[in-house]
């Protein structure tokens, strides 16, 4: 691999990790209603805020990690593309498609559950 390509490479790594902390936080903070919903359906008043909250906390962690592992595996595709415009067409347009399903699902789940 030359220097040039590698400097790309890092790049583009450098890229995709930026941009996986906004579409993890927007799943994050889009799953949050439906997370709550599920965890209260479950555990109903019989546990204390705290142990409520904790378990919301690491119910939202997994839409978080896996977006964020998806955002870094495109990325990898794209930096390791041998053709660099086909890469990232793949990665923005997969990346761009997480983070506007991650808000429209979860400003609809808000909306949802602000409205009830």
């Amino acid at each position: 691999m030359a220097g040039a390509r590698r400097g790309d490479v890092v790049l583009r790594l450098l890229v995709a990790h930026a941009l996986a902390y906004p579409v993890a936080l927007a799943w994050a903070f889009g799953s949050v209603p439906l997370i709550v919903l599920s965890v209260a359906a479950v555990t109903g008043t019989s546990l204390g805020d705290a142990e409520i909250a904790h378990r919301v906390l690491l119910r939202v962690a997994w839409p978080a990690a896996l977006s964020f592992a998806a955002v870094h595996a495109v990325g990898a595709l794209w930096a390791w593309s041998p053709d660099a415009r086909r890469g990232w067409r793949v990665f923005a347009w997969s990346s761009g498609l997480m983070l506007a399903l991650a808000v429209v699902v979860g400003a609809a789940s808000w909306i949802w559950l602000m409205s009830k």
